[in-house]
């Protein structure tokens, strides 16, 4: 005030009702540093022509555009001792708040980052600041980052904008299909580059008041058509980074992607289509299909085909699509006479990269990826013993399907169930969101037919229709066979257990005010043996607040009731929205059953604290296990990497186990000075009486980050690393492909690696099943 005066500002009256002095302190001046220098900026424009000529900028900045011109050449003549110690007082915080951001600039050029933008830089300008002796206000870092800006960074103003007339372009098309359940054939009805359905996909709308909200295309889930407004508002909030939806990163995919040409020649392309009968429509080379053969839906995959680099891996040379069994046993023995190397195919929804092939250095044969899905017949129902021979190329949801019209369900309800197939559950030894009632695949399969290097390989006398429910003869066919990944040869068929259609299915949803509360539910639930729900998934805090931001725009009632819960929930300090988690339950069986299981459920979630949130909360649940592979793919579009993976626990390891990795993630994402902050999340899928499977989730953003696909899959491999070293398991049913193959050494000793080396070359001697998954990646 004494400078501020001595400098001829006019001082506003005494207002203070305490003692009749405007500056004394009762007049509630802020009290945090940002608040004090909004205060003090009332008086920039006194100070800044002082600062003139020795700080510039941020003279302009106290003064925008008046300092040129003003009279005001030094302090006044007299005493200046307050305005001297108010102006160095100035210059010491300006050089700080300089200095914090230059650092800072050098360290993400150091990383690679020569141009962040504003809201990359700016939280670790931040972070560096809060450990200075004296923390320049947020506004100052802020002001000195913008002198930064220019050629060397980004403004923010120049990557966002929220106001435009028309619509961002979906990386999904718009073309529809009456198809509910509709059967998937062919890859006419997927989408290239993305999960799922062509005619399905979350895209972006701008409303006429400027909002963004996100609208899922398509008809063929409950989420469909629904307009999502929270859903851009929670990424921005969980990753503190601005969502600029009228800049998209990778374009969708179109045309024909650029591949190399294919090493085989038109005598042995000929031999091919002379096995399936000279069908020219079974037998392809066209770029399209050899790259999705070659790939899968890891992130990676879908960066790699999203931004025109296929080039950078090896795709199979041909593509071929087999009928029957003796299709299969031709293709084999042309194989070992060309000297040709087979990758089974099924549904190609493998996170592993199972269906890549091996470079030419350890696989100079030429590659044919063969196709099952042609192969999709359900050969035989034995509805008295409860099985049903079924072709292994069949989809998830066409035996669902096709079950489903005989009475029966397969029981069998993996994430992937609309495109993954029968043979690729058994290759990769899957497990589903039911198994707490049906069990996992080797629960559910009870004999297999495979068509190996030496022939057909089966059991109990070749009567592929028999399944007994429990033999001693010896090791067991199907043993060899759940797991393999493609090594040992191609599933043609098996026989799988049936049940008859639950007459009750039921849904439930229970909220708990902690993870920890949760989790001792989850335990509880799991010592509930036999009478366990079908379904059990605890989602954290995170996962939960996404089920929130994905839920509808509530109206009438239903906005009512959601804001006097939330209104109550506040009041009582029951359950905190960043705390809060929760259990979404299926039940299936008899009315009874149900009525007793729900019954034991309310009782063990009483015993936490929980609250019993209903039906249409569990169902929400169980729909986000669909819609969540569907938004991966849609923050690609918008600089947002993410993937899961997954890992089994043993229940005495869990809450250290998923701290730890979340931190891991953490600190792997801040060593790298990547923009905001990443979003990690977990939930508990499945339940056992030693553990259960936890899936964890990462999401970070890649704008403007070199090789982006690179470091995602080395903070996944950190992540898996820390998961072992925490007591975790390599992968609970995703299987190991060659994406974690580096880790098998820690799962098999020497002793058994070579066993398993002696057994593929005595069931393959000439490698035909070259593929190289799991164990089998370093196969000499």
């Amino acid at each position: 005030r004494s400078a501020a005066t001595s400098l001829g500002c006019k001082m506003w009256k005494p207002h203070c009702n305490v003692c009749r002095h405007g500056y004394c302190g009762h007049a509630g001046l802020p009290s945090d540093r940002n608040g004090q220098f909004y205060a003090m900026l009332h008086f920039g424009h006194i100070f800044a022509p002082l600062l003139r000529d020795t700080r510039p900028k941020w003279s302009n900045w106290l003064c925008p555009g008046q300092c040129a011109a003003s009279t005001v050449d030094g302090p006044p003549a007299g005493d200046t001792k307050d305005v001297d110690a108010v102006l160095l007082s100035l210059i010491r915080i300006f050089d700080a708040a300089d200095k914090a951001v230059s650092t800072v600039l050098d360290e993400l050029a150091q990383h690679g980052y020569s141009s962040p933008s504003e809201q990359h830089a700016l939280p670790y300008i931040k972070e560096h600041a809060e450990g200075m002796a004296l923390p320049p206000p947020f506004l100052l870092l802020r002001a000195a980052l913008s002198f930064k800006l220019g050629s060397s960074c980004r403004r923010e103003s120049d990557l966002v904008s929220d106001v435009i007339d028309d619509q961002v372009q979906p990386i999904f098309s718009s073309r529809r299909n009456d198809m509910g359940l509709e059967p998937v054939s062919s890859d006419e009805t997927e989408s290239f580059g993305a999960w799922g359905y062509k005619d399905s996909g979350f895209v972006v709308e701008h409303r006429k008041d400027a909002s963004k909200v996100v609208l899922m295309h398509g008809d063929r889930y409950n989420i469909s058509g629904v307009t999502l407004p929270k859903l851009i508002p929670f990424l921005e909030k969980e990753s503190q980074l601005r969502v600029n939806t009228r800049h998209t990163a990778l374009p969708t995919f179109m045309g024909e992607p650029q591949v190399a040409e294919t090493a085989l020649g038109d005598e042995q392309l000929s031999k091919l289509r002379g096995i399936v009968a000279n069908d020219q429509g079974r037998v392809s080379i066209q770029s399209i299909d050899r790259a999705r053969h070659g790939t899968g839906h890891t992130q990676e995959d879908m960066f790699l085909i999203r931004s025109g680099s296929l080039e950078s891996i090896r795709l199979p040379d041909a593509v071929i699509w087999v009928e029957t069994e003796q299709e299969a046993e031709a293709l084999i023995s042309l194989a070992g006479e060309e000297g040709l190397c087979l990758i089974p195919f099924g549904g190609g929804t493998n996170v592993s990269h199972a269906t890549r092939c091996p470079s030419t250095v350890q696989e100079p044969r030429p590659i044919i990826s063969v196709d099952m899905r042609r192969m999709k017949k359900v050969l035989s129902v034995d509805e008295e013993n409860g099985l049903a021979h079924v072709e292994a190329g069949i989809t998830g949801s066409d035996l669902a399907r096709e079950m489903m019209e005989h009475g029966y369900t397969i029981g069998h309800e993996p994430d992937s169930i609309e495109f993954s197939t029968l043979g690729g559950w058994i290759a990769t030894k899957a497990s589903g969101m039911k198994r707490n009632k049906y069990g996992n695949i080797e629960d559910i399969v009870q004999s297999v037919r495979v068509v190996g290097s030496k022939g057909i390989m089966s059991q109990h006398q070749g009567n592929s229709a028999t399944a007994f429910g429990r033999v001693s003869t010896g090791i067991d066919l199907s043993s060899l066979v759940l797991g393999s990944e493609g090594n040992c040869g191609i599933i043609t068929s098996a026989v799988i257990r049936i049940w008859p259609l639950p007459p009750c299915v039921e849904f439930d949803g229970i909220i708990f005010s902690s993870f920890e509360d949760g989790l001792g539910f989850a335990r509880d639930v799991a010592k509930l043996s036999s009478f366990k729900p079908a379904s059990v998934r605890l989602l954290d805090n995170e996962q939960f607040r996404l089920g929130q931001a994905l839920k509808r725009e509530a109206r009438g009632l239903a906005f009512i009731k959601e804001h006097l819960y939330r209104t109550l929930s506040s009041l009582t300090g029951t359950f905190s929205p960043d705390a809060a988690v929760c259990a979404t339950i299926t039940y299936e069986g008899s009315a009874a059953e149900v009525q007793y299981q729900k019954k034991r459920i309310a009782a063990i979630a009483a015993e936490f604290g929980g609250f019993l949130a209903g039906a249409s909360v569990g169902r929400a649940g169980y729909d986000l296990t669909f819609a969540i592979a569907y938004l991966r793919d849609f923050a690609m579009t918008y600089h947002f990497l993410a993937e899961s993976f997954e890992t089994f626990v043993p229940w005495s390891r869990v809450e250290d186990l998923i701290a730890r990795t979340k931190d891991r993630i953490r600190r792997e994402h801040r060593s790298r000075y990547l923009p905001g902050r990443p979003i990690v999340s977990c939930r508990i899928t499945q339940l056992y009486d030693t553990g259960a499977c936890v899936y964890f989730y990462f999401c970070m953003n890649y704008e403007n980050v070199p090789n982006p696909s690179r470091v995602y899959g080395e903070i996944e491999a950190a992540a898996r690393e820390e998961i072992m070293h925490c007591g975790g398991s390599l992968s609970h049913h995703h299987g190991i492909g060659k994406l974690r193959a580096g880790l098998m050494d820690e799962v098999n000793s020497v002793g058994f690696k070579r066993s398993l080396m002696d057994m593929k070359e005595s069931i393959d001697p000439d490698n035909i099943f070259g593929v190289r998954n799991g164990a089998f990646a370093e196969y000499y």
